[in-house]
């Protein structure tokens, strides 16, 4: 009988199972490296990237205020787009007293975009100044605004203005009924007030109970004294429980017409808000010449 021989053979597979072990490793590297290479082509790239045009947007600017801020933010940025600092050209924008809003973002086309709102001028402040209607005052860009015979004329401290915008909206609205606009408001450093309207009267008030005491004359303008409203020159309400009034002169003819004299004004108390002319009340005899203090 012969005798077999069986052969066997056995593969070593130690490589292959390190091979796939390795293979995830491997792979993960390559991406890191890939990722490395485009990395650094990127920042090449962006490196040279020519510096951001800087595009104003001029709705709502006049030429003056246009050429200030070309100025102020430049044609171009001293950097790409990618690298601005737009806080930086907000606290440039920040520093301009008549800007009242600003927006500055970042647009493939047209570079570094500002928006700018001005500030809306409702009266003069001072000689040099407007005022907002929130009493922010300000320098405006073209000094050809200061001549707009169109505004209020406002005097007193700037800080104060807020206060002042305050009470001129409330006594607009009381004397709008009377077709009355304001000209002109003074406010002391004692806080004394001196409203002129455009029909010419004059209304001086103080700092105690101001806006009651303001109040309450509107009032009485369109009831008891509504028919010597065009006969009023001067109302002081710098009294703790009236007021005085003074009318305006009354231009007489001579009976040859060839001379005309002015009759002195008629200064008349009121001893309270509510009640009619009382001419025999001395308590409240006011001063020749109504001034604020």
């Amino acid at each position: 009988m012969a005798n077999s021989f069986v052969a066997t053979a056995s593969l070593d597979t130690t490589l292959p199972n390190r091979f796939h072990q390795l293979l995830p490793k491997l792979l993960m590297l390559g991406v890191v490296l890939l990722l490395l290479i485009l990395a650094a082509l990127a920042i090449n790239v962006f490196n040279k990237l020519p510096n951001a045009a800087i595009s104003l947007q001029h709705k709502g600017l006049n030429t003056q205020q246009t050429l200030q801020l070309q100025q102020l933010l430049g044609e171009k940025a001293d950097t790409n787009l990618l690298k601005a600092d737009l806080q930086s050209y907000l606290a440039k924008l920040e520093t301009v007293d008549w800007v009242g809003q600003a927006d500055v973002r970042r647009d493939w086309q047209q570079g570094i975009v500002v928006n700018v709102v001005p500030r809306q001028a409702v009266a003069k402040f001072g000689s040099e100044r407007l005022v907002d209607a929130n009493g922010m005052v300000f320098k405006p860009a073209d000094s050809n605004d200061l001549n707009n015979t169109s505004l209020m004329q406002l005097q007193g401290d700037s800080q104060n203005a807020i206060v002042m915008m305050q009470q001129i909206k409330q006594v607009s609205d009381w004397f709008m009924p009377l077709g009355m606009k304001i000209e002109e408001v003074i406010v002391t450093p004692r806080m004394a007030w001196l409203f002129r309207f455009d029909n010419g009267l004059r209304v001086l008030v103080d700092n105690d109970n101001t806006s009651e005491k303001l109040y309450r004359l509107s009032i009485m303008l369109q009831n008891q004294l509504k028919p010597q409203l065009k006969t009023l020159q001067t109302v002081d309400l710098r009294y703790k429980n009236g007021m005085a009034i003074t009318k305006r002169p009354v231009i007489q003819q001579a009976s040859d017409t060839t001379a005309v004299n002015a009759k002195s004004a008629d200064t008349k108390p009121v001893t309270d808000a509510n009640s009619t002319t009382d001419s025999k009340t001395k308590a409240l005899k006011p001063p020749p010449t109504p001034a604020i203090r």
